[in-house]
């Protein structure tokens, strides 16, 4: 991710790096806030990191610390494979929100990398549109293989 990204205004494909996408529903705010990518509207907002993978480690691998690290309070665990990519998610009230709206955490891994997403919004309504983003993350691998 750049860290000179301007605040920008962006919906549909939106390109994190050279290799992940994600899919943007509507309009969205987009700047660089301490190192991470925030994309946010009105109620909604995406904090967003990637992470490399070590060579030697596989998405499985990096997904068990992932796991051995997340809050004892999260529910709603979902994890598994989809479009080549492994994913790990859960929720979690967080005092940020009052404990109104559970929060959605999302881990997609490729073979070289992953996206970590924090999702916050103020209406549980929104939770089907904040999952619809997760399940929206592309990987295109950019290396040439000989």
């Amino acid at each position: 991710m750049q860290n000179n990204l301007q605040p920008q205004i962006t919906s549909g494909i939106y390109r994190l790096t050279d290799e992940w996408t994600l899919d943007l529903p509507c309009e969205f705010n987009v700047t660089m806030e301490d190192e991470d990518l925030v994309i946010w509207h009105e109620g909604f907002t995406i904090w967003c990191s990637i992470w490399g993978i070590e060579p030697e480690e596989s998405p499985e691998e990096a997904l068990q610390w992932i796991m051995e690290e997340q809050a004892e309070d999260a529910f709603d665990i979902q994890n598994g494979e989809d479009k080549g990519l492994v994913f790990y998610r859960y929720r979690l009230f967080e005092e940020t929100n009052n404990f109104r709206v559970a929060s959605l955490y999302n881990f997609t891994f490729s073979h070289s990398s992953y996206v970590q997403l924090g999702i916050y919004f103020n209406d549980e309504d929104a939770f089907s549109k904040a999952k619809a983003i997760c399940q929206s993350l592309t990987f295109t691998n950019k290396m040439l293989l000989h």
